[in-house]
């Protein structure tokens, strides 16, 4: 009895208790949650970044293309203080995205040269933006790019390399023209240490790509640009958006030249204007170097080198550099050296369908020279000052001519311009007027003119009296041809009297000598002190100032 009562109270304890199924249930589903978790979770990653402005922990999140895929979840310095490391956990299946060339950048409110962005976090907050990688290895270990890229790996066309040297340097973003039309941008700008050069890196977009070929150049788009010439002044203005952002075109400046394609990263170099780089496409050149006795203010680097108003050169070095100081000092009027340099493929391409080799524009030149052609320094617009070397053939030039060399470049003959040659003729003339003896003469006429009136006194006087010899009774029996003769040399004298008609004109004439006498007195005056402002105006003097009263008065 009493082992069959114990029996029955073992089973009783032993019995499985139902509310043990609740406890249970909760570890399985505790399980199972910690168990997809962890499935869900994919791969850790850290980004480098130069500040953490803007990114919170367990807040800010990682997105491709709009879609989350994973969360910062750690904030920290780096060893050295001077970046901050983001830990960031990815979802799961994101491992394949992180090949090395994906890249990494903050979406935040943005204001640059191509509008506002970032606008939609003002309220969500900062994100971390990725573009997944597709080459390379997998990594861990990003860099945060500081802006975000304009392109992506998936983008077709090509980047081209461009150097530029003094010239302002232009931002990332920066558009990329051909005939007005943005066809790409600056994607990177660096600086060259060893060349001294900034260095740009452009991507044209495609079907654009195909423009870019062999024969092309590239310069700023001016946006506005004002070009003096001799028909004037040129104003030319592009579009409002190419003059507020400026940026940079290129095109071809040799039109019967197709060119071939190139390949991503070719160098170019960046010129500051389309006129420069038409300028520098020739590669062939003769280089000379001009005397010039005269000013050569105006003369610029650049400024071209003329025949008969043709361009055929460029201006090179002013002045001149590397000269010796003694040789330039045993000269007895030294003159200052320009080098210039001729481009015989201007005119090949003017002139000629032919090539025509170097050694026969040398000696085409040479006997040019032999034959009287000279340079000459002339103003190309006396508004700006600008000059120009300009060649041209002299009637009798100076035969014996010595073909000496400066700094391992051979001289060209060269002539005063036509203004020196008539500010010469001119002061010859004022030498010749300036030895006139206007005193004396003035003197002189003076003397003539007192010498005229009392020769008219003298005549008034002789025809009153034969006016009374006339009236005389003895007068009038004398024959009737003698009393005709009288009266009419009566007439005669009265006609050459001061209130004559004869006498009013000779004092009118002596009277204009006079006063053009004294006119002329200051104008030589003038021209003996400033013999240039015969051709340019002279400097006015300032106008006086009238000094302030002194006042009396004392304050109370």
């Amino acid at each position: 009895m009493i082992k069959k009562v114990a029996k029955v109270e073992w089973l009783r304890r032993g019995r499985f208790n139902s509310i043990w199924l609740i406890p249970l249930v909760a570890l399985v589903v505790a399980a199972w949650m910690l168990y997809q978790n962890w499935s869900s979770q994919g791969p850790t990653i850290e980004i480098v970044a130069a500040n953490a402005e803007g990114l919170e922990v367990g807040r800010t999140k990682v997105k491709a293309r709009n879609v989350d895929v994973g969360e910062v979840t750690n904030i920290r310095l780096s060893s050295d203080y001077n970046q901050a490391i983001i830990t960031v956990l990815l979802h799961s299946g994101s491992r394949e995205m992180l090949h090395e060339d994906a890249k990494f950048w903050v979406i935040k409110p943005r204001v640059g040269r191509e509008g506002v962005s970032g606008l939609g976090t003002l309220l969500s907050g900062a994100y971390i933006d990725m573009e997944p990688g597709t080459k390379g290895p997998l990594t861990d270990h990003f860099d945060m790019l500081p802006q975000p890229p304009l392109s992506t790996s998936q983008d077709e066309g090509i980047r081209i390399r461009l150097s530029s040297r003094n010239i302002a340097k232009m931002s990332v973003g920066t558009p990329v023209h051909f005939r007005g039309y943005d066809v790409g941008y600056i994607e990177k700008v660096g600086f060259d240490l060893k060349n001294g050069d900034i260095t740009y890196r452009l991507f044209i977009h495609a079907p654009y790509d195909s423009l870019v070929t062999s024969a092309v150049q590239f310069w700023l788009t001016p946006g506005l640009s004002v070009k003096s010439s001799a028909r004037g002044f040129e104003f030319r203005m592009d579009s409002l958006e190419t003059l507020m952002s400026g940026g940079i075109s290129f095109g071809q400046t040799k039109n019967d030249e197709a060119g071939h394609p190139v390949s991503d990263f070719t160098h170019f170099r960046l010129f500051a204007s389309k006129e420069e780089a038409e300028n520098n496409r020739y590669d062939q050149f003769i280089h000379y170097v001009f005397l010039f006795n005269s000013n050569i203010s105006g003369l610029e680097v650049g400024a071209p080198v003329q025949y008969r108003g043709i361009r055929i050169g460029t201006v090179e070095q002013v002045p001149l550099r590397g000269v010796s100081f003694k040789r330039w000092g045993e000269q007895k009027n030294p003159a200052i050296p320009v080098l210039a340099r001729i481009e015989p493929q201007r005119l090949n391409t003017e002139f000629n369908s032919e090539h025509v080799s170097m050694k026969m524009w040398e000696d085409t030149i040479d006997k040019s020279i032999r034959n009287g052609l000279r340079a000459t320094l002339s103003t190309s617009s006396f508004l700006t000052g600008a000059k120009v070397i300009n060649m041209d053939f002299l009637a009798k030039p100076v035969k014996s001519f010595p073909m000496t060399t400066m700094v391992g470049y051979p001289t060209f003959p060269t002539v005063g311009s036509g203004v020196d040659q008539l500010e010469q003729k001119v002061n010859k003339i004022l030498d010749q007027v300036a030895k006139i003896p206007f005193k004396q003469t003035a003197l002189q006429l003076q003397q003539t003119l007192a010498q005229a009136d009392n020769a008219m006194a003298s005549m008034k006087k002789t025809s009153d009296s034969i006016g009374q010899f006339l009236q005389r009774s003895d007068t009038q029996q004398l024959p009737k041809q003698a009393q005709q003769a009288i009266t009419e040399f009566n007439q005669t004298l009265q006609l050459y009297q001061k209130n004559g008609v004869v006498g009013q004109q000779v004092q009118s004439n002596l009277d204009t000598l006079q006063r053009t006498l004294n006119d002329l007195q200051p104008l030589v005056r003038q021209l003996r002190q400033q013999p240039s402002s015969l051709i340019f105006d002279r400097k006015l003097p300032a106008d006086r100032q009238p000094k302030a009263a002194i006042s009396n008065r004392r304050e109370p």
